[in-house]
């Protein structure tokens, strides 16, 4: 059985991580762009800012543009500086619906975000700001 060496604290912390790239054709535009992975702080302030609570319930808004701001964070240039900043959020919401929906379901799957924790909380909001809302 061959014996497997396992990383140090030293291998684990010692060298800054590289990012990761993938290049992707758009369906609709036929754009070619670039994304790339993120820190796991990037991550967890991704998350943090699409799960901020206002009042009952999650903020809806939030999640509404929880895609174009993945796609803001991870579309990059050939050298790997970000080409999108929050102001393009609202530009984004303009585009093809196939064309967001392909480039953020692929930043997701590259940088390991678990959409379906999202899609949960979206659904467990949809409920509470529904029971909270008034009748009659």
């Amino acid at each position: 059985m061959a014996e497997t060496t396992l990383a140090s604290e030293g291998q684990l912390f010692g060298a800054r991580p590289k990012r990761r790239y993938k290049e992707l054709t758009l369906p609709i535009s036929g754009h070619r762009v670039r994304i790339q992975s993120l820190t796991e702080r990037e991550l967890a302030a991704y998350q943090i800012e699409t799960m901020k609570r206002r009042g009952e319930g999650a903020n809806l808004a939030r999640l509404a543009d929880s895609n174009a701001r993945l796609i803001v964070l991870c579309l990059v240039d050939g050298a790997g500086n970000r080409i999108l900043n929050q102001s393009h959020i609202a530009k984004l919401a303009e585009w093809d619906a196939a064309d967001t929906a392909f480039l953020s379901d692929e930043c997701a799957k590259h940088c390991g975000l678990n959409r379906e924790e999202i899609e949960t909380l979206a659904k467990n909001s949809e409920a509470i700001l529904g029971e909270a809302s008034p009748t009659g």
